[in-house]
């Protein structure tokens, strides 16, 4: 067995979920689509511990589809902490200066506390203890606006492609099955 075969067969659950779960929800491909990008958004604002709070809101304020928002917000978990935030701190160091005055945190100190602090070995071993959040706070204390303003940005440009390509997805997807559906009562009738 092919080792892409048995991850396929790994993710099978979580397809089938997908599909039956998610694509079959009785919605409008654009909430469900609004509801995608409103997850995208909040995942990239460095506000740890409020995302389901904020992606509940602001989908409910855009009336998109809340369960897709709040399953869409998970792209920012533990584990994708420095994938998302670093870019978005780096836009914002770049953007900011041109607003407000230059931050006085080197990128070199940055980078040795985002190793120390959201290195994947330290997250595993330290993730449920205060200590390891008290730093996260320090970090985000430290690089806070620089992280807000690039996820921001960030956030609504990946919201807009997200938007955009779960809605076509969904529109495909529902235009596949009901012309596969369509077939299948021709076939029966003759």
């Amino acid at each position: 067995m092919s080792y892409r075969f048995r991850l396929l067969l790994r993710f099978r659950p979580v397809l089938r979920f997908v599909k039956f779960r998610i694509l079959h929800v009785d919605d409008t491909p654009q909430r469900m689509a609004r509801g995608v990008a409103a997850g995208f958004f909040v995942a990239y604002l460095p506000l740890i511990g409020l995302h389901l709070l904020l992606a509940f809101l602001f989908a409910q304020l855009i009336r998109a589809n809340k369960v897709l928002a709040l399953i869409a917000v998970w792209i920012s978990n533990p584990l994708t902490f420095v994938l998302i935030y670093y870019p978005c701190y780096r836009l914002g160091r770049f953007v900011l200066p041109f607003f407000h005055q230059k931050p006085q945190i080197e990128p070199e100190q940055i980078q040795s506390l985002l190793d120390q602090t959201f290195s994947l070995n330290y997250i595993l071993l330290n993730l449920f203890t205060a200590d390891y959040w008290r730093q996260v706070g320090s970090v985000c204390t430290t690089i806070g606006l620089e992280t807000l303003v690039g996820g921001i940005i960030l956030g609504a440009i990946v919201a807009k492609i997200g938007y955009w390509f779960s809605y076509y997805f969904i529109i495909g997807y529902r235009t596949r099955k009901h012309s596969r559906k369509t077939a299948w009562k021709r076939a029966r009738s003759k």
